[in-house]
């Protein structure tokens, strides 16, 4: 049922997320998977679809533009996101 065309490496690593429009409304998250073109990411708040993002990560040199394809509830304060990368620049350190 997996019709992506990028594959996605289950990667959990700690990123900022911050609106697009609002710069200062920011938030600690974590990632579930990544790709070339997106992730999927747990969230302590729910974001709206069509929300343009910011994504730096914690680790490394990622920075990214997105935008929130999605917003699914997992549990009480719990979201998952899925982000598609409208440009992004350096790369993901997943060591540490």
């Amino acid at each position: 049922m997996d019709d992506r065309r990028e594959k996605r490496n289950p990667e959990s690593l700690q990123i900022l997320l911050s609106s697009g429009s609002q710069p200062v409304v920011a938030e600690d998250a974590s990632t579930e998977n990544i790709s070339a073109c997106g992730a999927r990411v747990q969230t302590e708040r729910p974001w709206r679809p069509d929300t343009p993002v910011f994504v730096k990560s914690q680790r490394g040199e990622f920075w990214a533009r997105a935008r929130i394809v999605y917003c699914q509830t997992l549990q009480a304060k719990r979201f998952a996101l899925g982000l598609q990368f409208l440009s992004r620049t350096g790369e993901w350190t997943t060591q540490g």
